[in-house]
């Protein structure tokens, strides 16, 4: 199995998500279930069923955070004039389309709401390796896409 891909910021993320579930989400899970214990029949009370498989779901992300953060490697950002993992790219769509920002990670942190795409997807994977000025051609099913890299920041 492929270990998992993080930046130092996407590992920090999950840190502070891992930290949060563990706290406080799981303490309001656990008062939920309390709570609803006290007042159903737990043959058919749907209160006290969300309840506990809300805390289910809870106790389920922490192993997978736990699990994820310790077999997850940290790579370093690239070099400024090279786009590599890690790397702020601006691009802009050919011939005449406008500047867009993505930062380059791993799958798990890839959030295009976010800015961020996946090295392996097919823009990412087009990017890596390029240089300031370079054009790449991405496959799409509409056709090829054009960008110019128009700067790389680390």
């Amino acid at each position: 199995m492929n270990q998992p891909q993080l930046t130092k910021a996407g590992r920090l993320r999950l840190q502070e998500q891992l930290e949060t579930l563990r706290g406080d989400s799981r303490h309001e899970a656990l008062e939920r279930v309390k709570t609803a214990r006290k007042f159903c029949d737990f043959r058919e009370d749907v209160t006290y069923v969300e309840a506990v498989r809300e805390r289910e779901r809870i106790e389920t992300k922490i192993v997978e955070l736990e699990r994820l953060l310790a077999d997850a490697v940290i790579v370093d950002e690239g070099r400024p004039d090279v786009v590599a993992f890690g790397s702020r790219v601006v691009i802009r769509e050919l011939p005449d389309g406008n500047d867009e920002t993505y930062r380059l990670v791993g799958e798990l942190e890839a959030d295009l709401a976010e800015g961020t795409i996946s090295v392996s997807s097919p823009l990412g994977s087009g990017l890596m390796g390029g240089v300031v000025g370079q054009s790449v051609s991405i496959a799409s099913p509409a056709g090829p896409l054009d960008f110019e890299i128009v700067r790389i920041e680390p």
